[in-house]
């Protein structure tokens, strides 16, 4: 089996792969304790985003029998990489790519991950990656509300069962600035890549995307785990 580990601004996940497919995923603290006991390990692919010293500590402690990759700019990817500044690439934004390209090779497709921040990364019909950008995720303007105001609360947008589009109170004003504006945001920039290059399927991750994928109309995949997916198609591709 392989296993690959995301570390991001928030968490961080381990996928454990059987050939090709994604057969389970753990998050909690001492997950590698749990794999080493239960699984043996022929390749282990680290991608860091966020800091997470221990598990990297962890493996290279470890005397368990299996070789380690970790990410580079300078790997091989299965899709060509025209972005200017490759080694400022985060690798969960290029992960992510990867994995909404294997879902719809030859199309254009736009991956939205609704993380820490909110990130927009294009593949174009030819399998190339162009770019995309970046904006606070929910959670963050909602601590940029708090922390930058002397009375705002700070709102948990996940005690919340609706999301109105008038405020009644100021934690209702501060959930419908926060989440319709997400929701316009994002509807505008698919509206704008589709008016550039046309057709185009939109894959949609990360923490907060069942909230949005539910609030927005247009036509989106999900995919919880496209990043680690994503890492295991790179792992795979600098095995052949």
């Amino acid at each position: 089996m392989n296993l690959c580990i995301d570390i991001g601004n928030t968490n961080t996940k381990f996928g454990l792969f059987e050939g090709y497919e994604l057969k389970k995923v753990f998050t909690e603290s001492d997950a590698l304790d749990v794999i080493f006991d239960h699984y043996t390990l022929e390749h282990i692919f680290l991608s860091k985003t966020g800091a997470n010293e221990n598990v990297e500590l962890r493996l290279k402690r470890s005397r368990k029998k299996f070789e380690l990759l970790v990410y580079s700019p300078y790997l091989r990817f299965p899709i060509e990489v025209l972005y200017k500044t490759p080694h400022t690439l985060g690798a969960d934004r290029i992960a992510g790519a990867v994995a909404a390209n294997d879902l719809f090779k030859n199309q254009n497709v736009l991956k939205i991950d609704f993380g820490t921040c909110i990130t927009f990364d294009f593949v174009n019909s030819s399998n190339q990656y162009e770019g995309g950008g970046i904006s606070p995720g929910m959670n963050m303007r909602f601590r940029a509300l708090h922390n930058y105001t002397a009375r705002l609360p700070l709102v948990d947008p996940f005690q919340f069962t609706d999301f109105p589009l008038v405020g009644t109170d100021t934690p209702t004003s501060m959930l419908s600035g926060v989440v319709h504006g997400i929701k316009n945001e994002v509807s505008g920039i698919i509206k704008d890549y589709e008016a550039r290059f046309g057709a185009l399927k939109v894959v949609a991750t990360g923490g907060d995307a069942s909230l949005f994928v539910t609030l927005l109309e247009n036509d989106i995949f999900a995919s919880p785990y496209l990043v680690l997916e994503g890492l295991h198609r790179i792992l795979q591709f600098n095995l052949d």
